[in-house]
């Protein structure tokens, strides 16, 4: 008999933050595709990420996400299935672990000649990095450590927003990049067969922005329904002819290979004063979420959720049905 899906998620604690709370949506669609596709599932809340009986002979959908903070715990899930030869979807830990930490991201990259923005760890080798500096911590993703306003023009501005993540985000590295002014991109992968496929690019649109507001897409723009962030941040599918978006594609299939990742993932770009495309972020297991830009992108390529959904467990290696 074909094994059956556990729809693994981390726990979502009442009043829980946008950014956490959104997994509820991911498992919600992924059940509903696994319904449409007819593949027997159950879902299932991780509250011990060390507890392996209760996926033993199972699939993992793998949708366990890290609170602020704590980072290591989708981590420490990974490994416990990886250990206990439990197939799951998604990247493995030491490629979690890696797109997690944007620091290492950035060395990786650069070793197989990806371009990134300047940058480094805060104070660390940062003289030749030129003003503006846009600072965020090196473990979080969804945009948080992207409140207000994270870009710095000053230097003073620059230490005192370091020292506010700081105590924020302690025993992270805090990540200091000049900021790009160019156009941003998402560009998404999704596995077929022993390739990934790259997905139609997206582009962040930042409409009407003030003089004095960086476009950048900050937590607000993610979270923060109805503000100004995220009614003037709007998502567009531009030519693939464009040459910038087919430089940006490529620049997204390096960096994922270069991270390793496997089953789908999402590469941001964004472009320097030259309006050459720089790789921000590879973040392996992205989003799933119906609003969110892979299934918007998917769905530019004719995909729907179920033929999403197949393809990432396919690429597990394992039959479900």
């Amino acid at each position: 008999m074909d094994p059956s899906v556990v729809v693994a998620h981390n726990p979502v604690p009442a009043g829980a933050d946008p950014a956490t709370a959104d997994v509820l949506e991911q498992v919600a669609l992924v059940a509903e595709a696994l319904e449409e596709l007819a593949i027997p599932y159950e879902v299932r809340e991780v509250t011990d990420p060390t507890a392996v009986e209760p996926f033993r002979g199972k699939v993992v959908f793998n949708l366990f996400e890290a609170e602020a903070g704590k980072f290591q715990l989708p981590l420490v899930f990974a490994q416990t299935l990886e250990a206990s030869g439990i197939p799951f979807t998604g990247s493995c830990r030491d490629v979690l672990a890696l797109t997690t930490n944007k620091v290492a991201t950035r060395q990786r990259l650069a070793e197989f000649g990806v371009p990134v923005a300047p940058g480094g760890v805060a104070f660390q080798d940062l003289a030749s990095v030129p003003s503006p500096w846009l600072v965020k911590p090196a473990w979080e993703d969804a945009s948080v450590g992207l409140e207000g306003n994270p870009v710095c023009f000053t230097r003073k501005d620059l230490e005192q927003r370091v020292a506010q993540l700081t105590r924020r985000f302690p025993g992270q590295e805090i990540l200091v990049e000049h900021f790009l002014p160019g156009r941003e991109f998402n560009v998404s992968l999704l596995a077929g067969g022993n390739t990934l496929e790259v997905l139609p690019v997206a582009e962040i649109a930042f409409v009407d922005f003030p003089p004095d507001v960086p476009p950048l897409v900050s937590y607000e723009a993610k979270w923060e329904a109805g503000s100004f962030a995220d009614t003037h941040t709007v998502r567009v599918f531009p030519p693939a002819e464009d040459p910038v978006v087919a430089t940006a594609r490529e620049l997204a299939l390096q960096a994922a290979l270069a991270c390793g990742v496997s089953g789908y993932a999402r590469v941001d770009l964004r472009c320097n004063e030259e309006g050459r495309p720089c790789v921000l972020e590879v973040n392996a297991n992205p989003c799933l979420a119906p609003g969110a830009g892979f299934l918007a992108a998917a769905a530019q390529a004719g995909l729907n959720p179920p033929q999403v959904v197949s393809r990432i467990l396919a690429a597990t290696g394992v039959v479900c049905a």
